[in-house]
């Protein structure tokens, strides 16, 4: 099948899949779970054709790359907000339409039900639509009229689409304003390497390792409630570290200014950005998994411990978060409040209730979040939007 993907994607996970003697001069625009399933369906023997875009090159750019059953066409993305907003997107649709209709896959699965998903439905090649947040949600996060017109692009696609899929069904129930079709559930998912990065049975002593993952500090992130929570955490238990990672929360970023400001210290690192694979190895290192964001929709980063056996702790209302928690691997508590969140570390401490709960999130990601069952379900969604 010759089945095309829309969406954002980093285009240095997929260099080997790519001609070696032609330089790939941009990143792209990230996108775990898009890069993931291309890669998924390239293992599959599918030939893959790639629609994206990317604010590093100029209005007039386009890219196109291509390997053994891959193709790769990649668009301009315009640098300030305001300018796509104004005519909501037409320049970046336009240009992923027209890479459909050149390259002419027999279906097109679109991620995100904004400019990608707009433009595959105008593209009129059968689409399916796969939803990664509530816009609604989104606004009543960050308010701000660059969210509104998202909001408006995301009501004109979800109108045009008849074949949807959700990552949760909280994200679901966030579309039902938009849509009356029928919305399939089928989450995240991460591929094999991240499962085998557990190979031993996890256990827990006095040197606890917790580690955050977020892409900012304030905000809907609310990390600042995790690093509260740890340094009452840390009076019980003082050789306890706390290691931060992601945009806003190396040194002397976001994280690490505010605790100098508020006088927290004491073993707290701040890693910031760093490369997946390092990401990941730093990850499979932890022994809690500390997640305190507001609203998520399937976050990766909590598909990435469960798959290596780290009980998590995150939030009984933030999104889809309990759906995904819903059979155990953790705890769900109230992250607004650092001395719940204190609490819930503490019992996750205890040797008994730490084995149970790494068991637990090790089997519910292989059952709902690895490859094979996600991919599988999403294929047999391609042979229904064929089929109709």
């Amino acid at each position: 099948m010759k089945i095309g993907i829309c969406g954002p994607v980093y285009l240095p996970m997929l260099t080997k899949y790519l001609d070696p003697r032609k330089e790939i001069p941009v990143k792209g625009m990230g996108g775990s779970p898009v890069n993931h399933q291309i890669v998924a369906l390239l293992e599959k023997g599918h030939e893959v054709v790639v629609y994206s875009l990317t604010p590093e090159i100029g209005e007039s750019e386009r890219i196109f790359l291509q390997g053994d059953r891959i193709k790769i066409y990649i668009g301009p993305y315009r640098k300030k907000g305001s300018q796509r907003c104004k005519d909501l997107f037409m320049k970046e649709r336009r240009f992923l339409k027209t890479s459909m209709l050149d390259s002419k896959p027999d279906i097109i699965h679109a991620h995100w039900q904004y400019e990608w998903g707009w433009a595959a439905l105008d593209s009129g090649i059968p689409t399916l639509l796969t939803c990664h947040d509530a816009p609604f949600q989104v606004l009543k996060v960050q308010r701000d009229w660059y969210r509104l017109a998202r909001l408006l692009m995301a009501g004109i696609c979800l109108h045009k689409a008849k074949h949807l899929t959700a990552v949760s069904p909280y994200t679901a129930k966030g579309l039902r304003f938009f849509t009356k079709q029928n919305v399939s559930i089928i989450p995240n998912f991460e591929p094999d390497s991240v499962f085998s990065m557990m190979k031993n049975r996890k256990t827990i002593n006095g040197k606890i390792n917790i580690t955050m993952i977020n892409n900012g500090f304030h905000q809907r992130k609310n990390v600042a409630v995790g690093v509260k929570a740890f340094d009452k955490f840390s009076m019980k238990y003082p050789n306890a570290e706390l290691h931060l990672f992601g945009m806003g929360n190396g040194l002397h970023e976001d994280a690490d200014l505010w605790c100098e400001e508020n006088n927290i210290s004491g073993n707290i690192y701040f890693h910031g950005e760093v490369p997946f694979d390092q990401l990941m190895d730093s990850l499979s290192k932890a022994d809690i998994f500390l997640h305190t964001s507001l609203e998520e929709s399937c976050p990766m980063v909590l598909i990435e411990a469960m798959a290596m056996g780290i009980p998590v702790v995150a939030g009984e209302k933030a999104g889809g978060i309990p759906w995904m928690l819903e059979n155990g691997g953790g705890e769900l508590v109230d992250i607004n409040d650092p001395h719940l969140v204190s609490d819930a570390l503490e019992k996750l401490a205890e040797p008994e209730v730490y084995e149970r709960l790494s068991e637990e999130a090790r089997e519910i990601a292989l059952n709902r979040f690895s490859k094979e069952v996600v991919v599988g379900k999403y294929l047999e969604a391609y042979k229904q939007v064929l089929q109709s």
